[in-house]
């Protein structure tokens, strides 16, 4: 599957509960941190990365916004979700490439929204 196939199973929001749209953007803020954190030396990214990892790893299902609860709403497999995320890290983290910026998904009104940041300058 491509992402871009990946982003529309994300997009399909109007056949979704107010509840499963937003299990749809924290999986998409965790996918979105994973990868941005891969390769980065900024020490945040890199620990958001890392929460994200253990966040997909775990099995655990004793809250709402479980990884597994999350894909069972969203009807995802979890098994293929991480294996998805784990042949992009080992396609990526390798790269000599800067981070990937994740396109936002999430509709509004209709409209597309992105969520941006301020780079700072390195001293």
């Amino acid at each position: 599957m491509l992402p871009v196939q990946f982003a529309e199973l994300l997009q399909r929001s109007s056949d979704r509960s107010p509840e499963q749209r937003l299990m749809a953007a924290v999986l998409e803020d965790a996918i979105r941190a994973f990868c941005q954190g891969a390769g980065t030396q900024r020490t945040r990214t890199r620990r958001l990365a890392r929460e994200a990892g253990e966040w997909f790893e775990s099995s655990d299902v004793s809250w709402p916004f479980a990884f597994e609860n999350i894909c069972d709403a969203l009807a995802l497999d979890p098994a293929w979700v991480r294996g998805l995320l784990g042949r992009w890290l080992a396609a990526h983290a390798l790269s000599t490439q800067p981070a990937v910026k994740v396109r936002s998904i999430r509709r509004v009104a209709g409209t597309r929204h992105l969520v941006t940041g301020h780079v700072r300058a390195l001293a």
